[in-house]
């Protein structure tokens, strides 16, 4: 979702918004900027980043977490959707393909995206909720590397949906499974690592001009 569909870090986006809204801490903000570096580096361990996160939610109201998330998106990611993803989504429609957004954020963070472009399937990072609440714990694997292979697999099986003749698109080094998954790779916008990757591989190569949809 990020740099795929839109321009902006997602989480990143989430934090400044909830700081200026007095719901996250300067401290707070300042680590997201330090964890944004180290994933980009590749020295993030990211099922333990996610755990932590995920614990600090711990209690909150699934229902209210998912309205106040439909407001972060409506005043922040939803002005930085990439026209040109747009288009292709439109594209892949018309040539009667299912489209569906799968990310290793949790669904209440997708769904805004999701919903804004008419996307119904949504195939993400899970938390635990009960009675309604968070209860700080995530449903393993994440959608994340080889766990992001397994659910897109998953899916696909229970949709009939052939991933040989499936296209995915990441900006990310870290969706190489996926990619040599399906039958048309497309590297998105790209960080170094999957760029390389494309070139020794002779997958296409996107890279969207930062001009909004909406």
């Amino acid at each position: 979702m990020d740099h795929t569909v839109t321009w902006k870090n997602s989480g990143l986006s989430f934090i400044r918004y909830a700081r200026r809204r007095g719901l996250a801490s300067r401290g707070h903000l300042a680590k997201s900027f330090f964890t944004i570096i180290l994933y980009r580096l590749s020295l993030l361990n990211i099922e333990r980043w996610y755990e932590k996160s995920v614990e600090t939610l711990a209690g909150a109201r699934a229902d209210e977490l998912e309205a106040f998330c439909r407001i972060w998106f409506r005043d922040t990611l939803g002005k930085a959707i990439y026209r040109e993803a747009l288009d292709l989504i439109g594209i892949r429609r018309r040539e009667g393909l299912t489209v569906a957004i799968i990310s290793n954020a949790p669904s209440f963070f997708v769904k805004p995206m999701a919903e804004a472009l008419e996307i119904a399937d949504v195939i993400s990072t899970n938390v635990e909720i009960r009675d309604g609440a968070l209860t700080g714990g995530l449903v393993k694997p994440l959608c994340y590397g080889e766990g992001k292979k397994l659910y897109a697999l998953r899916w696909a099986q229970e949709n009939g949906i052939d991933l040989k003749e499936s296209y995915f698109y990441t900006d990310s080094y870290f969706d190489l499974p996926l990619m040599e998954a399906v039958g048309h790779p497309c590297a998105t916008n790209p960080d170094l690592k999957l760029r390389k990757a494309a070139w020794e591989n002779g997958w296409p190569i996107l890279v969207f001009r930062r001009e909004s949809a909406f």
